[in-house]
């Protein structure tokens, strides 16, 4: 059985994708139009995020039989701090 506060952590990082998904496409859709480089730098370091987001919930739920129980607290204690920063950063943005 997975612990809670491990299903916790990579429903947050999911979240945290799926913002950070939306930024990209926000991003990228202003860098096209402006032809600025600001947001271009926006759109690759929203992608970066996308991609350890995504990374870190699928290797929390396909390796969570080799998780240390001591360990997990601070894994969903990281994710929520990911998710108040992209929760945070999505809404500068909006």
């Amino acid at each position: 059985m997975v612990d809670p506060l491990l299903t916790l952590a990579i429903a947050l990082y999911s979240i945290n994708a799926a913002f950070f998904g939306f930024l990209s496409i926000l991003y990228g859709r202003t860098a096209l139009s402006t032809k600025a480089r600001y947001p271009l730098g926006l759109f690759i370091f929203s992608i970066l995020l996308l991609l350890q987001s995504a990374g870190t919930a699928v290797y929390y739920a396909t390796f969570s039989g080799y998780f240390d129980s001591d360990i997990i607290p601070y894994m969903s204690v990281m994710g929520t701090f990911e998710f108040v920063g992209a929760l945070t950063l999505l809404r500068i943005t909006l």
